[in-house]
């Protein structure tokens, strides 16, 4: 197991085209990171960085005590888990278990215990002798998992593993691929798109945009403390309602109700509230927003209702079976609520407290 420590790192295409710009990140040893952003935001051209895959235009890349820079993916230590399996057809599970062991002249009685071990750790000894055609997508990964299980790396490195199973697959596999991380303490970088499986398996959050790094950290603290509104919206589903407001006076004015917001400089900014962090009943909040209800959603334990909010689509979520009807009042949490400036930057994560109105 061993720390991984990226300094300034940066990658530019040919053509001048930047990919990744001036990142600077330390990820512990034995940490789970995940790697989160939209499509194009370099997350993934990071990680081939880590891995050797991608050559590195500036910076460092160190793995444990080593620069790995100029070092081939195989000499870095590190056993990465692929989307698509990467798995050898015509051999069997044990075959594609064992095969980079041989070729890296570990004696036999050692892979048939790292093998043996790996089969009983993710539950496929029933399938050592079969072809990953005969196997499920579930089981095809457990396999790509354990492939690199058995090289006892420093670090696993995972390009979204998990994006061509089914919805139900992905939410076991996620859970097991954390619990075996946790299990083996190996330091982790995990790449994805879905921002809900980041949020679950992460010991901390690196959301990235356009190429840099946008926020880092736990992923409570992302959610409720989002240093920008693409971080806000990016990050929650449903994502932070974002409604126009204009400060004056120490007071912020969002949807014909008024609410203070002592110390933030006058002008317009974005108020931001979670759908959760609103009541129907007063609370801290004496003031609240007029509302007229446009749909509902059904989620089982929840239900969503969507209402105009002085103009503007604001998603609010109650408990199921809760009442609604066309014309309500909504009341915000104000410990819960956010303000962000014509920078998009958070101006201060919860500036207004309920007791102080």
């Amino acid at each position: 197991m061993a720390a991984i420590t990226i300094e300034n790192v940066g990658k530019t295409y040919a053509g001048g085209v930047p990919a990744v710009q001036g990142i600077d990140l330390n990820i512990r040893d034995g940490e789970f990171v995940v790697l989160v952003g939209p499509s194009g935001c370099g997350k993934s051209t990071l990680l081939r960085m880590i891995a050797g895959l991608e050559e590195i235009t500036e910076g460092t890349v160190r793995i444990g005590d080593r620069v790995v820079n100029r070092l081939e993916p195989a000499e870095r230590d590190i056993a990465m888990v692929f989307q698509n399996y990467a798995l050898y057809p015509h051999m069997t599970v044990r075959q594609n278990l064992s095969y980079g062991l041989k070729n890296r002249g570990t004696p036999r009685d050692e892979i048939v215990r790292r093998v043996d071990e790996a089969a009983r750790i993710l539950e496929i000894g029933a399938y050592l002798d079969r072809k990953p055609r005969a196997l499920s997508g579930g089981q095809r990964q457990r396999v790509a998992m354990g492939r690199a299980i058995v090289r006892e790396p420093s670090a696993f490195l995972f390009d979204e593993p998990l994006s061509n199973l089914d919805a139900k697959l992905r939410v076991t596999m996620r859970g097991e691929i954390r619990t075996l991380q946790r299990r083996l303490g190996t330091t982790s970088v995990y790449v994805t798109h879905d921002q809900l499986e980041a949020m679950t398996m992460a010991d901390r959050l690196v959301v990235l945009r356009q190429g840099r790094i946008e926020q880092v950290g736990t992923p409570l603290d992302v959610y409720r403390n989002p240093v920008s509104t693409f971080v806000a919206q990016f990050i929650g589903s449903p994502s932070m309602n974002l409604m126009s407001g204009t400060v004056r006076a120490g007071e912020v004015r969002v949807a014909d109700a008024v609410y203070p917001a002592p110390g933030v400089p006058d002008g317009a900014v974005t108020v931001g509230l979670r759908p959760e962090d609103f009541a129907l009943v007063p609370g801290g909040a004496r003031a609240g927003m007029p509302a007229r209800l446009v749909n509902i959603e059904e989620l089982g334990s929840q239900r969503l209702g969507y209402f105009r909010v002085g103009g503007e689509t604001v998603v609010a979520s109650f408990p199921a079976g809760q009442v609604l009807s066309t014309e309500m009042t909504l009341y915000p949490d104000l410990s819960r609520l956010h303000l962000f400036g014509a920078d998009e930057r958070r101006i201060d994560p919860a500036p207004l407290r309920a007791g102080a109105v």
